[in-house]
């Protein structure tokens, strides 16, 4: 069932939904500058909603403007996944060696983390967080930002059309919403065993766009659709959040083998570094652990949306 909006073509729906992602970006945008608390990941997590929802939508309007739009703001987007990626790897290696100090204060031993592993993987990296984040604010004094901005503003105020998107939006945004689900579904059955990282990325990929494309159209300003399109932005959401976290815990490990092989080269104690290595590696397994269920849960909000 639908919300009853008659007078809204397809465009119309799509272009509300990339004007209230677009008023997000500039209300967030100062803010991330500034290195205000969480800022970098939600701008850089409306970049990604607007390059996913003009993916998802992309029949809608003239391929090569809409295509431009998105490389422009993937550029944008990796600026900020270079210090968003930073971010998170001081998250993941704090909490790693908090867990690690609980567990030994659980099991009534007391292990001693080697002098530079806080240095090496919080101290550093807050610092290259610093540097990074001062790039990315010089970079935002450029002129090339000024365009992006530009050329989404003028996309907006006059949207390149093609003739689908005058089109009933229930139908064709519903077609493209489902489309997105199979899309998605399609590429969880390419993971082998073992997981290919490569093949796990494109599924998490995949699963965000699906989320962004159906919260699209079921949150303001366009509620256009009921609860079985809310329960395919949510099964792309858990995946995109369980494989995102797999990802992490992987990215720490390499990092952590790296550092033992130098501590161990000059005869550093390494046994608590294996540890945590370990430990990450147990976590990274659960992570993956899941993707079947996950994957269930998607199918059967692909299937129900699709028997609609």
């Amino acid at each position: 069932m639908t919300h009853e909006q008659p007078s809204d073509d397809a465009g119309t729906a799509v272009v509300a939904a990339l004007r209230a992602i677009a008023e997000r970006l500039d209300a967030l945008e100062p803010a991330a500058l500034a290195d205000e608390p969480d800022a970098v990941h939600q701008l850089r997590t409306h970049v990604r909603r607007l390059r996913s929802v003009l993916a998802a939508y992309a029949p809608l309007f003239d391929a090569s403007v809409a295509e431009a739009l998105r490389r422009r703001y993937g550029t944008f987007g990796k600026e900020l996944g270079t210090v968003r990626d930073i971010e998170v790897r001081v998250q993941v290696a704090e909490r790693a060696l908090q867990e690690a100090s609980e567990e030994s204060e659980a099991a009534g031993v007391a292990t001693e983390m080697p002098a530079g592993v806080r240095a090496r993987f919080v101290d550093a990296e807050l610092e290259a967080y610093r540097l990074a984040h001062a790039r990315l604010a010089e970079r935002e004094r450029m002129p090339r930002a000024a365009a992006r901005r530009t050329a989404l503003a003028e996309f907006l105020a006059g949207p390149p059309f093609t003739p689908l998107s005058t089109e009933p939006a229930p139908v064709v945004l519903g077609d493209l919403v489902e489309r997105e689900a199979r899309r998605t579904l399609r590429r969880a059955k390419r993971i082998g065993s073992p997981a290919d990282t490569e093949k796990l990325h494109a599924v998490r990929k995949a699963g965000r766009r699906l989320r962004y494309a159906a919260e699209a159209v079921t949150e303001e300003p366009v509620e256009l659709f009921d609860d079985r399109v809310r329960a395919l932005a949510t099964a792309g959401e858990d995946l995109h959040d369980l494989l995102g976290d797999h990802r992490d815990e992987v990215l720490f490990v390499a990092h952590l083998r790296r550092y033992v092989a130098h501590a161990a080269h000059d005869g550093e104690p390494v046994d608590a570094l294996e540890r945590l290595a370990e430990a990450a590696e147990r976590r990274a397994a659960d992570r993956l652990g899941k993707l079947d269920s996950v994957v269930r849960d998607l199918r059967r909000a692909e299937h129900e949306w699709a028997s609609r």
